[in-house]
């Protein structure tokens, strides 16, 4: 099983099925998909088996993301990404694509809105002692066909980790217990996880268990609240992605002579447990003497009135948050995707502290500021192109 480091044993049940996911945006001219897989990430290679295989069947553009479950297969979770193994990628592909003709064969007529809630004192630093618990931004994709609420989207900035690492059944976790307490027999729930990095319910949560699980799913969905219907002026036209490749620089020799300095002495045994496996973790990498850089796919997609960002990795939550205020003044709604279209791992600022984040991450310091600038860009230029089209077929 994937997610961590000091699990022992592979998978020996099922608690709850793990799911795959597909929403279908299309008008006569293009088809965009958006998977979610309750897995512990996708790595490129897997990615473009399902864009390729997408193609196939009629969708122009794909995306696939991660709900970063850590109760899933091992899947290549790799910092900086690895070959995603075949039994994974196989079943993977064949869901994906099945879940895509469901889909394409249910499309109608719909307007897609967005909005935002907190949920109070929900989570909060995981790898930080005594940190206190915070309000959580939670954005719902609502997807309204008429008057009524056909679909949700909902994005979590949350690690999906209540479930611990003794753990050896399969499960959603976090992710299925959202899912569970929004279903409703008139509408469909995805759910997917945004910029999670460094967020997890580690200081919040009251036990590790499927009772947990549902209790913290029942307490996000109470606070779920769909937009306002979208108005009657006619749906943007679906327009292509915006893609950006970053080139970010591997870690230098000098950042993993700080990263294997002694422990940070802290109080709390999980946490200085985690940051010891995140020094080996540095250790290995500085063995490996990686000199050329990690090129990573950072898009953006405008949706009627909402831009969606997908990041290929785990994105702290002050980055989100950058992204979406970068771009406030040209972009009105903004929802930003982690673990999407492959896994690079933690992207750490210029000032992030040391932490399990900063020594597992194969990048250089500062690598969460130049995603940012380019998540801005595509966004803006990807709100720009559906405005001009609105424009145009109006």
């Amino acid at each position: 099983m994937g997610g961590y480091i000091d699990r022992s044993q592979g998978v020996q049940g099922v608690l709850d099925p793990l799911e795959v996911h597909v929403v279908t945006f299309a008008d006569d001219g293009h088809r965009f998909a958006l998977v979610v897989a309750d897995l512990i990430c996708v790595n490129v290679d897997v990615v473009d088996r399902i864009r390729t295989a997408m193609r196939g069947i009629g969708v122009s553009s794909c995306w696939v993301a991660a709900t970063h479950t850590h109760a899933s297969p091992e899947a290549g979770c790799f910092p900086g990404g690895t070959v995603t193994p075949r039994p994974v990628g196989d079943r993977l592909v064949a869901a994906s694509l099945a879940a895509a003709r469901h889909a394409m064969a249910s499309e109608r007529a719909a307007r897609i809105g967005a909005s935002r809630t907190l949920v109070p004192g929900f989570a909060g630093r995981r790898n930080l002692a005594d940190t206190p618990p915070m309000d959580i931004p939670v954005d719902t994709i609502a997807v309204t066909a008429g008057t009524d609420v056909v679909g949700l989207i909902v994005v979590s900035p949350v690690h999906p980790t209540v479930l611990p690492a003794d753990n050896n059944q399969v499960s959603a976790d976090l992710s299925g217990g959202i899912r569970r307490a929004l279903s409703a027999p008139d509408r469909w729930v995805v759910v997917a996880t945004g910029a999670a990095g460094d967020i997890s319910t580690r200081h919040t949560r009251q036990g590790h268990g499927r009772p947990e699980v549902d209790r913290l799913g029942a307490r996000v969905a109470r606070h779920v609240e769909p937009p306002p219907h979208a108005g009657h002026n006619p749906a943007a036209p679906v327009r292509p992605p915006v893609s950006r490749n970053v080139r970010l620089r591997p870690k230098q020799p000098a950042e993993f002579d700080a990263s294997v300095c002694p422990t940070p002495q802290v109080g709390d045994d999980r946490i200085r447990l985690v940051l010891q496996q995140g020094l080996r973790i540095a250790q290995e990498q500085a063995a490996r003497q990686r000199t050329e850089p990690y090129v990573v796919e950072v898009a953006a997609v405008a949706l009627d009135g909402v831009t969606v960002v997908g990041v290929p990795g785990e994105l702290f939550l002050e980055l989100g948050e950058a992204i979406r205020s970068a771009a406030a003044d040209q972009v009105s709604d903004i929802v930003v995707l982690g673990y999407t279209n492959g896994y690079l791992g933690y992207l750490p600022t210029h000032d992030t502290p040391p932490s399990y984040e900063t020594y597992a991450s194969p990048v250089s310091a500062g690598s969460g500021e130049i995603l940012v600038e380019a998540a801005v860009e595509a966004a803006v230029e990807a709100a720009r192109d559906r405005d001009r089209s609105r424009r145009n077929s109006a």
